[in-house]
């Protein structure tokens, strides 16, 4: 692996073994920001912004829009260069009722949290991290064991037991995944006390809480030549990742620009936090009237800027041709993909095709394309909102990968490496 890609790598790698939750990526991503010099705004408070400088704001813990205006490319003039990702990932939050105690062992009762691969988590290390709310004050804390600490493992039934198991495995998530967490000798969970222990806090005084499992192993790098990376939330934290690395980048593009880091993109975007609600235009309108642009001024900057909904991307998998269409191999290593579909699940233009080539090309950056095959719909992604919201030129891109939504997922080292390359070119 080539000295700057294993750089950037390890530093990716370095932010996912330490964030579990978007939560630990918003105070993760804040510190990097802070240490570039970016300066923390609040929404319930007044603005004062200047040019050149880069301002951040966290919208319940887990939103975080970050933004500068450059003096030598104002809005006005040139319009945003508007970057979007997310950093929730599929899997499963712990209901309120936490835990029960069945035959003896304490187990966890979970929710699925978005379109998730069910039998990777079972018979593997997971640990369990969140936030929780306390006190009649409602004070807040992060919880996560110790970093990686293994608390749950959720066992499978015996192939002597259920001897049809690899025939199409399916699972009633309500009864069968369950974590097993511990053996009380009084009968009683203790799951709960754990976690308060854990936040330094009295069990009575916990208001509420969102928790959530993670694979407990590290994120690795695969393959005899470290060319692959296996990974809990590839998808889509790399994305995030790549972007916030490349805006604290000195290299960084002299644009003006806005990030949006979205929560809630795995279960339609619907809500306080997600790509569905207000951040985006009322930031960027916000911004507008501090620089004294009027209505109709905010509308022209809207008509001249671009949007980067950045989303991982399929690879081609060889073992499942048929799933893919034959004349478009997305393969890993191999650069950024364009994402396009008619029908509108991607909100790709010919324009915005286009401007995202000429970027690539012009920045010595390879790229791919991705299409569905014409039987399968595919998934959706954040940029036709994004688009639809603000009448902005949207292009959806991504690294390409497999296993995607899997407890563990598989991408190339050298996509990271040119995805924060471009990042930093259209930013």
């Amino acid at each position: 692996m080539k000295h700057d890609v294993k750089r950037v790598c390890d530093g990716f790698i370095e932010y996912i073994d330490r964030c579990h939750t978007p939560y630990h990526s918003a105070t993760y991503f804040s510190e990097i920001l802070e240490q570039a010099g970016a300066c923390r705004l609040y929404e319930e408070q007044e603005w004062d912004i200047e040019p050149d400088r880069i301002y951040y704001v966290v919208r319940n813990g887990t939103l975080l829009s970050v933004f500068r205006i450059s003096s030598e490319n104002m809005p006005l003039q040139s319009g945003f260069r508007i970057a979007a990702a997310h950093h929730d990932v599929p899997g499963f939050h712990v209901k309120p009722a936490v835990s029960t105690v069945d035959g003896g062992y304490e187990r966890l009762t979970l929710e699925p949290y978005g379109g998730l691969i069910h039998h990777g988590w079972l018979d593997r290390p997971l640990s369990c991290a969140g936030r929780i709310y306390y006190n009649s004050v409602i004070g807040t804390d992060f919880v996560d064991f110790d970093l990686q600490k293994p608390v749950a493992v959720i066992p499978s039934a015996a192939i002597h037991m259920v001897p049809d198991v690899n025939d199409g495995a399916k699972f009633d998530l309500q009864t069968e995944i369950r974590p097993f967490v511990g053996q009380p000798e009084e009968g009683c969970g203790e799951f709960l006390r754990y976690v308060a222990d854990d936040a330094g806090v009295d069990v009575a005084d916990i208001l509420s809480f969102d928790m959530m499992l993670y694979d407990a192993a590290p994120a690795e790098y695969v393959g005899i030549n470290e060319e692959f990376i296996s990974s809990p939330g590839l998808d889509d934290c790399e994305m995030a990742y790549t972007l916030i690395s490349a805006i604290t980048s000195t290299e960084l593009a002299d644009n003006s620009f806005a990030v949006f880091i979205y929560d809630h993109e795995e279960c339609g975007s619907a809500s306080d936090r997600g790509a569905q609600s207000n951040m985006l235009p009322d930031l960027l309108e916000r911004i507008c009237r501090k620089f004294g642009y009027n209505r109709e001024d905010f509308s022209r900057i809207m008509a001249k800027s671009v949007v980067f909904s950045a989303d991982m991307a399929h690879a081609t998998h060889p073992s499942y041709m048929g799933k893919s269409d034959p004349n478009t191999i997305v393969s890993l290593n191999k650069g950024p993909v364009v994402k396009i579909n008619s029908n509108q699940s991607y909100a790709t233009s010919v324009a915005g095709s286009a401007f995202f080539k000429k970027m690539c090309k012009e920045n010595g950056i390879p790229y791919q394309e991705y299409v569905n095959r014409s039987t399968s719909r595919g998934g959706r992604t954040i940029g036709p909102m994004i688009s639809a919201m603000g009448g902005i030129m949207t292009v959806d891109i991504g690294n390409p990968m497999l296993a995607m939504h899997s407890v563990r997922e598989f991408g190339g080292t050298e996509d990271i490496y040119q995805m924060r390359k471009l990042f930093k070119a259209f930013l």
